[in-house]
């Protein structure tokens, strides 16, 4: 018997490697497919009557174990069988989804050594991938053709952007994204262009599906945050300890045979990916009633397992991720198909890292995903480390943001310690803890609660004037203390302290800028960080109740 695995390497990258709201709307269609509608077909194609729920190895040609965000691994009782599921789902990658990495190997396993082999399979396929060409090595440059107008690569085609708009250059990966944009048309012979039956719906469709709007509402969000919003953010999530519960579930599982560990592995997987779409559900409901708004403008291009990219409104960002971690946490709390490896791994839940870019509409999206993906890996996820690298006690969920205001090409280490190359000492308090860990010590300072209070105290006024307690000059004034050193921070907090002189109530605002009475403060690892800079950064995108105590 053979197990054959297949995965969509380079998903963000194809995705956002243009700019343009329907092209990144259309990959992320591409990308669904491929563990979707185009697996579904091809079982059913290959093997007559297969049936995700009931087929199994022993019984039958095939087995269905994982399938999520552009992966699949597959049992087959046949060499041939896998190779020709591997042709079938990446040759047809290869045509209808230009410049997507997919790719696939068949290993042969004996009883007894599923697990084995699946983890020798993850292995063979990095090196498999290693060694052939990338998708850039399919768009030629000789003869030498125009460029691409939304992802620079070979032109192929010229058609409009909009309606009332001239015709520029496209790719092939472009029109293939734009192919499954738009809603399905009806095939017939007289309409040979349009989408064959059982090609499936538009990518339209699928994300209308997720977050709760009809097809139109859907097209509304993409048109908003393509042409009107004026700061957009890419939030990128990802499953805290994933890795070590897959390596203790295929420890733990060595011995009790084959068949326990395909069903282990099938509902752990099916667990945290039904896990991952309830959180976003019920992340969209909070944060449409905590805003008033609905539909939030809100695009899912990937969520599939513990993965989860989106592209909203700046407005929206920070407290639809803040709910997304609460609700993922408590949803795998709940999940009956988790419960034996969180057991068996001391956990009673898992927790997720996510980063938050913010940034103008026009800024280039690949560069702002990148920045999303080094905030959750470096700072939310980071925080499960010591400063030698060594895991230590998990903090939970955490999100870290940056709100950027450059054109460059962004770079985290840089914008992180731009204030201390400066001379100041106090760096960011990010990440922000969220959910059950937020009740650590150590997140001190750094909750979720906290930068919620930093922002309402910037935004109280007096009940009179309506003049904000804190004035902005005022604010102003910290921050360029805070980069010009810890002396010169604290020396200017003192002085507002005493020009505020008997008012309590700018006094109070001003204590609600610092933790425990200090502007600066140093965290669990003895460095000094600062609340007032994130809570100044995030202060247009947290809706809070104005004047609140």
């Amino acid at each position: 018997m053979y197990v054959v695995m297949i995965d969509t390497a380079g998903k963000q990258r194809f995705i956002f490697s243009s700019g343009k709201r329907q092209e990144i709307v259309g990959a992320s269609e591409l990308i669904a497919r491929v563990d979707g509608l185009w697996a579904e077909q091809a079982l059913s194609e290959m093997f007559p009557g297969f049936a995700e729920d009931t087929w199994r190895i022993e019984t039958h040609d095939a087995e269905l174990l994982v399938a999520g965000a552009g992966r699949l691994t597959v049992l087959v009782r046949e060499r041939d069988a896998g190779r020709r599921l591997v042709k079938v789902l990446t040759c047809r990658a290869l045509k209808e989804a230009p410049g997507l990495d997919v790719c696939g190997v068949v290993v042969a396993y004996e009883p007894g050594s599923l697990a084995a082999r699946i983890g020798e399979a993850r292995t063979e396929l990095a090196a498999v991938r290693e060694a052939r060409p990338g998708p850039q090595s399919r768009f030629l440059r000789l003869p030498v053709v125009e460029d691409c107008a939304s992802s620079g690569l070979p032109a192929v085609m010229i058609r409009p952007e909009g309606r009332d708009e001239p015709p520029q250059p496209r790719s092939a990966a472009a029109r293939g994204k734009l192919a499954v944009y738009q809603p399905a048309r009806e095939w017939s012979v007289k309409n040979p262009d349009a989408d064959r039956p059982g090609t499936g719906g538009s990518a339209l469709d699928r994300l209308a599906e997720l977050a709760g709007t009809g097809r139109e509402g859907m097209r509304r969000i993409v048109d908003e945050l393509g042409l009107r919003a004026d700061w957009v953010a890419v939030v990128h999530a990802d499953g805290n300890g994933l890795g070590e519960i897959f390596r203790r579930l295929d420890e733990s599982s060595m011995g009790d045979g084959d068949r326990a560990y395909a069903d282990a592995l099938r509902d752990f997987s099916a667990g945290v990916d039904r896990c991952g779409k309830e959180a976003f559900a019920e992340a969209l409901r909070r944060t449409s009633e905590e805003l008033g708004e609905r539909p939030l403008p809100v695009l899912p291009l990937v969520l599939g397992g513990d993965d989860l990219t989106v592209v909203c409104e700046g407005e929206v960002a920070l407290p639809f991720t803040r709910h997304y971690l609460e609700a993922f946490e408590e949803a795998t709390a709940t999940d009956p198909a988790l419960s034996p490896m969180l057991e068996a791994c001391g956990r009673d839940r898992l927790g997720a890292g996510a980063g938050v870019a913010i940034v103008k509409r026009n800024y280039p999206f690949h560069f702002a995903y990148e920045l999303a993906e080094k905030l959750t890996e470096v700072e939310a996820k980071g925080v499960e480390k010591d400063e030698r690298g060594e895991r230590v006690k998990d903090w939970g969920s955490a999100l870290a943001f940056v709100v950027l205001f450059e054109s460059a090409a962004p770079d985290l280490e840089r914008i992180r310690a731009s204030v201390t190359l400066s001379g100041g000492s106090g760096g960011s308090a990010s990440p922000y803890l969220v959910g059950e860990g937020s009740g650590d010590d150590r997140a001190r300072g750094r909750r979720w609660e906290d930068l919620e209070r930093r922002v309402t105290a910037l935004t109280r006024s007096d009940p009179g004037s309506k003049e904000p307690l804190i004035p902005r000059g005022a604010a102003h004034d910290l921050r360029e203390g805070v980069c010009l050193g810890a002396e010169v921070a604290e020396a200017r907090f003192e002085l507002l302290l005493r020009r505020f002189g008997e008012d309590l109530e700018r006094r109070s605002a001003l204590l609600e800028l610092t933790e425990e009475g200090r502007l600066l403060w140093p965290d669990h690892q003895e460095k000094t960080v600062t609340g007032l800079l994130d809570a100044m950064a995030a202060l247009p995108f947290l809706k809070v109740k104005e004047g609140a105590e």
